[in-house]
């Protein structure tokens, strides 16, 4: 099971050596086949799996200010108590996804989109679902990002805005970690007929994969659903023309899924809801088996096919299909809608459109019934030269030990491929090691307020907003400042207890989690100077032994402010820090790490995911902006108890799914549970993870208290 272990809490550089004696004749765990045709993974507060298996997705349209009437009432009035109701009922119906849209005249949409999202990630029911973040305007779709920890689904973005800004915001969705809806549109407008909807999707498929590597799996296409039988000769053939490019696209574009509005299809039959229920059964019994996996849909009220009268299951049919006997099925079907609105006095039959009733679990088992008819066979789309996402933990190369070594005794850092070709060569043979719990070990030196202020901070005298001196005692980080020797000493003992990886003692390493003491001026040079203690650290250990060189991670801690949680009783949707704040002090802690010398990255005891995305966007920004090679990443959630969840609500593989985009050398778990408690979860994440894993177990529960 194990690539890398170590320990966390209560764990002590004798607990290191332990480990590394105990797993000595274990065998590491070995990367997994990768499938040829990955599928969708998306993630509320637990995991959704878009594959050929699970079969259609519902998803849920009445949290969408066109898709409800009482939604859009609700919001327009700021009533957003009784808006999550709605969302609610949505998930009570079987809803998969729930779609999310505030584009209005009346409400600015971007704040809306924020404060409800923020809202939703509080509320369980609601939470444990995918979001589908939908709006026309791209500040609304990016501040519904910036708020869900969650992998959701952006919809949508198209050709409309020209190649350049296409791909610019297909690039931000990758960064945010989402799944896009592509719209069959171009520079020239909406695709109509079957060959322009083909044309623009294939194009928009090989944009996304040979010039930013898109995963083909999170790309969804809506290759617009129109309205059918309104009496003009060119709308005929709407239903048809989407349903066959579907079946063409999903034959040529490897591993991607399709989406469509239903409401459009019959939208000239407004009023007439049985009707249009009928209609949009019946397409969906067409369009499935096609490839068409998710539609936006009320959820329960959506008849099974089987649940329509023969009668007017044919009416519908034949307009959808555009194929009659007689050519003559618009205008038949248009009588019978008359029928429907107005029917007879003296009917005898009964009602002209008979629907019987269906649960909604019997709806969406019926619709998960549908087999496939189409495959792909076709081969991936490859990226262009220099656009590959790089395979961290595959790359290929020689493990230059010697070059390494030599590199860490004088300081230096290696180049990022030089430390992954080592890492990569040497999982393959051996189990590696992580180092223990680094505040642990200072708390056993029994510092006092003198030891943390040390000469340089003698006379700080701080005051908070409470009116109290501000007490240094505590702040570990600062003992990189106050306590050099000491700091640089546990790294050599953690290293000399066998670890290969020492993380710098920067767990509250940012602006944010600094300025609980005041200390926000220091925090690039403590995150530089720290770095470079554990260096000397790593040179001492790695000069004794050559063939072992050892390696220093930054380590980024989750600050004392949280994304998903609110801090306040009254009021959800409140938060005390925003996603920009985290971004911006994230990355000025990456720098100071960067420019310390640091190897790596850890992004560690992550109770909040959003704080981690945020962090992982921070780091891909820096690395952006200084055109530096990017560092490995390592990634480590923190299971707070034994219901296996996060504190902000994930579980690990919704965690996991949540933080794939960020290409990681490494994901796993740390903290708060011992070895025996842990092994449960961190065997979850070994299944899903295809990269390498990692888990530094506290030493125990604690004590009870």
């Amino acid at each position: 099971l194990l690539n890398f272990v170590g320990g966390c809490c209560g764990t002590f550089p004798s607990h290191i050596a332990a480990v590394v004696k105990k797993v000595a004749g274990c065998p590491v765990r070995k990367l997994p086949e990768l499938p040829k045709y990955p599928s969708m993974q998306l993630s509320g507060l637990e995991p959704c799996f878009v594959t050929e298996q699970a079969g259609f997705q519902w998803v849920g349209e009445r949290c969408n200010l066109m898709g409800s009437a009482k939604f859009k009432k609700l919001v327009d009035a700021y009533k957003w108590d009784e808006a999550m109701e709605v969302c609610l009922a949505q998930c009570e119906k079987k809803a998969d996804i729930l779609d999310f849209n505030f584009d209005s005249d009346l409400i600015d949409g971007q704040s809306a989109m924020g404060k409800f999202m923020r809202l939703c990630v509080t509320e369980p029911n609601v939470a444990k679902l995918p979001f589908m973040i939908d709006s026309s305007k791209w500040p609304v779709v990016e501040e519904g990002l910036k708020c869900v920890q969650g992998k959701s689904i952006v919809n949508s973005i198209s050709l409309k805005v020209g190649e350049e800004e296409f791909l610019r915001q297909a690039k931000l969705c990758m960064r945010y970690g989402a799944a896009v809806v592509l719209m069959a549109f171009d520079e020239q407008g909406q695709a109509a007929t079957f060959e322009d909807k083909v044309r623009i999707c294939q194009r928009s498929y090989r944009l996304l994969r040979q010039r930013i590597d898109f995963p083909p799996e999170d790309i969804i296409f809506d290759c617009n659903v129109l309205t059918i039988a309104t009496g003009l000769p060119e709308h005929n053939s709407y239903a048809i023309d989407f349903i066959n490019a579907v079946a063409e696209i999903k034959r040529t574009c490897p591993c991607v899924s399709f989406s469509g509005g239903l409401s459009n299809l019959s939208f000239s039959f407004r009023g007439l809801n049985s009707l249009r229920d009928a209609m949009h059964s019946v397409f969906l019994y067409h369009a499935v088996p096609k490839g068409l996996n998710m539609s936006i849909v009320n959820p329960g009220a959506l008849p099974r096919y089987t649940d329509i009268d023969a009668h007017s299951r044919k009416l519908a049919e034949e307009v959808i299909l555009n194929k009659s006997d007689d050519g003559h099925h618009v205008e038949r079907f248009l009588e019978y809608a008359e029928q429907v609105k107005k029917p007879p006095a003296t009917a005898a039959e009964g009602p002209a459109l008979k629907i019987e009733k269906s649960s909604p679990t019997q709806q969406i088992e019926f619709l998960r019934s549908l087999k496939g008819t189409v495959t792909c066979e076709a081969e991936h789309v490859k990226p262009e030269p220099g656009c590959e996402a790089l395979d961290v933990c595959r790359l290929e190369g020689p493990q230059e030990t010697q070059k390494v070594a030599e590199k860490i005794i004088a300081c230096q850092t290696p180049t990022p491929t030089e430390v992954l070709n080592y890492f990569n060569n040497e999982l393959k043979k051996r189990i590696c090691f992580l180092d223990g719990g680094m505040g642990t070990r200072i708390q056993a030196e029994k510092l006092e307020e003198a030891d943390y202020r040390g000469d340089r901070f003698k006379d700080f005298n701080e005051i908070d907003a409470n009116g109290v001196p501000v007490s240094l005692k505590g702040n570990n980080d600062l003992l990189i400042f106050s306590k050099p020797d000491m700091v640089r000493d546990i790294h050599k003992e953690y290293f000399a207890a066998g670890s290969d990886i020492c993380e710098t003692n920067t767990f509250n390493g940012t602006t944010i989690s600094q300025g609980e003491y005041k200390m926000q001026p220091v925090v690039y040079e403590l995150n530089k100077k720290g770095a470079e203690l554990a260096k000397q650290a790593a040179a001492d250990v790695t000069k004794a032994e050559p063939h072992k060189p050892r390696f220093v991670a930054g380590a980024v801690g989750p600050t004392s402010r949280t994304l998903s949680v609110s801090p306040s009783v009254e009021d959800p949707s409140f938060r005390n820090v925003t996603w920009d704040e985290l971004v911006e002090a994230y990355k000025q802690q990456v720098s100071g790490l960067v420019d310390g010398g640091v190897d790596l990255l850890m992004i560690e005891t992550v109770f909040d995911t959003q704080n981690c995305k945020a962090a992982i966007f921070a780091v891909d920004e820096y690395f952006l902006e200084t055109k530096k090679e990017r560092l490995p990443v390592m990634l480590s959630a923190t299971i707070v108890d034994n219901s296996g969840r996060t504190l902000s609500g994930q579980t690990v593989e919704a965690f996991y799914v949540s933080v794939k985009h960020a290409r990681a050398f490494t994901v796993g778990i740390n903290c708060a549970l011992g070895a025996a408690q842990m092994k449960g979860f961190y065997k979850k994440l070994v299944d899903m993870n295809s990269g390498w894993c990692h888990v530094y177990p506290s030493a125990g529960l604690p004590n009870a208290m």
